[in-house]
């Protein structure tokens, strides 16, 4: 079991179509779980309570949007939000941990979930083809990402997946503080994600 955080938790989040890697910075009070399995964090924006799950043993993170009272709710859509959802979840590579933050790399793909746990769209599907095309996915993470993406599709098609969630970290009334600003870390400054170096390549 690893000690609570003392000070801000660095969640490293990398595109491979970018040069650099989003570096979203939670203080210790957002931070609801930090272990050797399982990160889950929340963030207040825009009114409503963003709740992040990553995983050490699973292709996909999940992002889910929730109110006060911990009940799950689907933002309003808007310039930035054009389809209905409650669950952002994406197909990425298994979290990996170290002193005060987490890596991943983002696979492309996005499962959509309504609030209601069981409808859903897969988005993205061309640009994750293309990626691997392009060398900016290993074949052995596009394999993993496949089967990452049958994983979560049945327990949304099971209609587990708030009781997945719930399991690793219970939902809840929160009292989650305004989402910090997003920085932006040099690829070449995090090895953990790098191509070619990452421990899924």
């Amino acid at each position: 079991m690893m000690e609570p955080p003392s000070g801000l938790v660095s969640d490293f989040d990398f595109h491979p179509d970018e040069q650099h890697v989003r570096q979203f910075q939670i203080p210790p009070a957002g931070v609801l779980r930090f272990d050797e399995e399982v990160f889950v964090s929340e963030a207040e924006s825009g009114g409503i309570v963003l709740r992040h799950y990553a995983f050490r043993d699973e292709w996909f993170k999940v992002n889910v949007t929730i109110d006060r009272a911990g009940a799950v709710v689907e933002p309003e859509l808007s310039p930035t939000i054009v389809r209905s959802f409650a669950y952002n979840c994406d197909i990425a590579t298994p979290m990996q941990v170290g002193p005060g933050a987490v890596y991943a790399t983002d696979l492309f793909v996005d499962v959509l979930v309504r609030e209601d746990g069981v409808r859903h769209e897969v988005v993205d599907l061309d640009e994750f083809d293309q990626a691997v095309a392009d060398g900016l996915v290993s074949r052995n993470e596009a394999r993993q990402a496949r089967s990452g993406l049958d994983r979560l599709v049945a327990l949304i098609n099971s209609r587990q997946l708030f009781a997945y969630l719930h399991s690793a970290c219970p939902f809840g009334p929160s009292t989650a503080e305004a989402m910090l600003p997003v920085l932006q870390a040099p690829l070449d400054s995090v090895p953990a994600v790098q191509p070619g170096r990452r421990p899924t390549w």
